[in-house]
Parts: structure tokens; sequence; C-alpha cells
């Protein structure tokens, strides 16, 4: 039993120490509309981020960019989040905090949304604590005949 119980915590603890948080290759898009392609600090964001971390450079300093000062960041081939202004439902699900109003609560917020699916409408993901919500974006395609 003691033999079982040690191979277990000694797995747990090397799956930790090899779990590391690294920067990535990524990019972000400013409110000026400038791409910078940089190093991004993948922290696989269990939760919608506000902010995010990266680098210019692997040896360069850690710099901050939020939610206010980008539009999209995308952590190349893993993630993507956008920037959207939306009306959201924070009602709680739970039976016993729901409210007999029938309506849906709705409040606008600035949020980053991460993109699941691209395509005629896209489908964008919205996580915070139990909270999940999700949006779409229609795209309007011209063709020319």
């Amino acid at each position: 039993m003691k033999t079982k119980f040690l191979s277990i915590l000694i797995t747990v603890l090397c799956t930790i120490c090899y779990s590391q948080i690294s920067y990535e290759p990524g990019y972000f898009i400013d409110n000026n509309n400038e791409k910078t392609d940089c190093l991004i600090k993948n922290m696989d964001w269990k939760n919608n981020p506000t902010e995010f971390e990266y680098k210019l450079t692997e040896e360069g300093e850690s710099q901050k960019a939020t939610i206010h000062s980008v539009k999209e960041f995308e952590v190349t081939n893993m993630s993507q989040y956008v920037r959207f202004t939306v009306n959201i439902d924070r009602s709680s699900e739970a039976l016993s905090k729901i409210s007999h109003d029938k309506n849906p609560a709705f409040k606008e917020e600035v949020l980053f949304l991460k993109t699941i699916l691209v395509g005629k409408a896209n489908l964008y993901e919205y996580n915070d604590g139990n909270l999940k919500r999700f949006f779409t974006k229609q795209i309007n395609l011209a063709y020319n005949n």
C-alpha cells in the first residue's frame, strides 16, 4: 500500500514539474491595428484573460498588455482571443439562485472571447469560474460573379 501511494505521489510531482508555463510564439494586434509578432506567456487560460504577458525576444524583458490596449492576441496554433463589447447575462444557473424574472439580466462588458470556430459565422467562448457563455458573429461575405 505504501509503495502504491509513493508511486502515485512521484507521478503527480513529476507531472507538476514538467507542466511549466512557457513563452510561445504568437502575436497581438493593438488599438492602432498594428500587428506585433512576439512570444506570449502561455497560461492555458481556464478563465478568459483580461491581460497577458509577452516578450519581443527570447532574452527580452517581459511586458504586459491589457484588454484596453489590445484588440486580439493569439498563441500560435493553440488559442486566439478577440476583444468584443458584448451584452452578457451573468445570472446563476443554480436552481436555488435563479431569479423569478424571465428576462435575461444583460450587462454590457468588454471581454476577450476565445475563438472556437471560424467560418461563415464565428463561434466564441467565455469562461469565468463556473460561468460559461457562447457568442456568435455572422460574417458578411461579398461574392463577385
